[in-house]
């Protein structure tokens, strides 16, 4: 069925169109579309390696002679060669056999894409925190038998993602390596990352993770260029499952062994130019939702009738009509069949999570959620409050103070709305904020101050596993505006809600 071999031998601008005349649905769709291998052919590599100890195998030559054969043109770097040798090149790639302790931050500022399979520099490179065995490890099958073989099956958490959709990925386990326990590596980036793979059941621990250019890394780090951690060691390239002959018109077998799929589709991602992010521009953000939704209806939900927030909801649906939508209200008592025949839902955060229920979570039509607490009904995060969601600044029920800051950290997607990475004043006043820490396959625009776990923005593309294996039927996003916050939101916050319900009824990447 499948073979095993000794050794494998045939191993746009985006948001500055989002901003003008010509805006279309691609654009705001954030489609990426990797280099082919064809496109990818001709490109230098720079692949640093380390001195091999005497008796121990690696599988540098075969990577060399990999890339090679993929048309790429390779210059070998010693772990002791300056970082000025990279010069020239289109990408770096560390292998695990470099000494981390000698190569140490080298390559972490330079704005060159850097794949890297060298987990114990992680830390260095501002991929991950510095805790071993908490923010990374090393699984070495000589020291922990039981665990190496969790490294044969990966979890693909997100099939939307460019990478996997390159080679036709799905949301599903598949082999990483062939049937023999390997040693291998994992890191818990930080937020502004995005995880390809996870391994041993912990969505937390991401086998393959990226992050943009213009992502926040580990301590406020911003990557100067593309990264990628892979998981990998020193002699398991030649691992990387690959299917041949009649397998490989089994549609099942295809779909498991595509290890060294994975590998070439994330070289190429690392290789292939970022999008450019147009600037901060809340006057062009608001033309383009004008634009996005002239004729569109909106069923906007809420709390009619409460003591808290109904002007700001009042101001939500004059913002609605205001923009070009046509704008339905419905009390949160109302059956789900209101949302028939329309474009988009709205959730306020006026609803009652009890009152409104399990309403909306299966509509197939784009969904935009106020209410943080309602994360878990929506399957936007799992069911434990305060651990998979909660309210930062809720006197009776929150240890942490109020807070009017988010913090961005995935400046380069169109929900950023051309904000810089770092701190930005949400609201005017310091006042409650909800978050959630949904699942690896969120795409996750800003987060709470001093509480990267806690994700105020965030959002899902349509066919992302969400919590509990639930796929999404359409765009979910995430958006914090607590009851009558709406009206208290600063310029930047408007801009943010104008730039998320643009992207979530904008038309799926493709």
């Amino acid at each position: 069925m499948f073979r095993m071999p000794k050794r494998i031998s045939i191993v746009p601008t985006l948001l500055a169109a989002l901003f003008t005349v010509s805006f279309t649905a691609d654009v705001t769709a954030n489609a990426q579309h990797i280099l082919t291998p064809a496109q990818a052919r001709g490109k230098r590599i720079l692949l640093v390696v380390g001195e091999p100890e005497a008796g121990q195998a690696n599988d540098d030559a075969l990577v060399k002679k990999h890339f090679e054969e993929e048309g790429y043109i390779v210059t070998m770097a010693g772990e002791d060669d300056p970082a000025t040798k990279p010069s020239g090149q289109d990408l770096i790639v560390l292998s695990s056999t470099a000494d981390p302790r000698v190569i140490a931050d080298r390559y972490a500022d330079i704005a060159i894409p850097v794949f890297t399979w060298n987990t114990v520099d992680y830390p260095d490179m501002k991929m991950t925190g510095p805790e071993r065995h908490v923010d990374f490890e090393t699984i070495d099958k000589a020291q922990d038998f039981a665990r190496s073989f969790s490294m044969l099956y990966g979890y693909f958490p997100n099939a939307t993602d460019p990478i996997v959709k390159d080679f036709g990925g799905k949301t599903q386990l598949f082999g990483t390596l062939y049937l023999l326990p390997q040693n291998f590596g994992w890191g818990k980036p930080a937020a502004g990352a995005d995880i390809i793979v996870n391994t041993e059941g912990d969505p937390t621990h991401a086998g393959v993770f990226t992050y943009e250019r213009g992502g926040t890394m580990y301590n406020g780090f911003v990557a100067p260029a593309r990264r990628v951690g892979f998981y990998i060691q020193d002699a398991t390239f030649h691992y990387l499952t690959a299917v041949y002959g009649p397998a490989a018109k089994d549609a099942d077998m295809a779909d498991w062994w595509v290890g060294l799929k994975l590998f070439d589709a994330s070289i190429r991602w690392a290789l292939t130019p970022p999008p450019d992010p147009a600037p901060y521009d809340p006057a062009a953000t608001k033309a383009a939702l004008a634009k996005m939704a002239h004729g569109k209806k909106v069923l906007f939900v809420r709390r009619l009738d409460t003591p808290e927030g109904e002007e700001s909801d009042d101001h939500i649906v004059q913002h609605l009509k205001e923009v070009g939508f046509i704008v339905k209200e419905v009390d949160q008592d109302e059956p789900q069949t209101a949302a028939d025949g329309e474009d988009f839902i709205l959730i306020s955060a006026t609803n009652s999570k009890y009152k409104t229920t399990n309403k909306y979570r299966d509509a197939k039509i784009p969904l935009m959620c106020l209410e943080g607490l309602m994360a878990d009904t929506l399957k936007m995060a799992g069911r434990r409050r305060y651990i998979d969601y909660g309210e930062h600044g809720e006197l009776t029920e929150s240890i942490d103070p109020q807070e009017a800051y988010l913090e961005i950290v995935n400046s380069s997607h169109p929900m950023a709305a051309g904000l810089k990475n770092g701190y930005v004043k949400f609201i005017k006043d310091a006042d409650v904020l909800k978050w959630a820490t949904p699942p690896p396959s969120a795409i996750i625009i800003a987060t709470l101050p001093n509480s990267m776990h806690e994700r105020a923005i965030f959002g899902f593309e349509k066919g992302a596993a969400m919590a509990d294996e639930f796929v999404a039927p359409a765009r979910r996003t995430m958006f914090p505006v607590d009851n009558p916050a709406f009206d208290d939101l600063t310029e930047a916050g408007h801009t943010l809600f104008d730039a998320a319900v643009l992207w979530t009824i904008s038309p799926p990447a493709k």
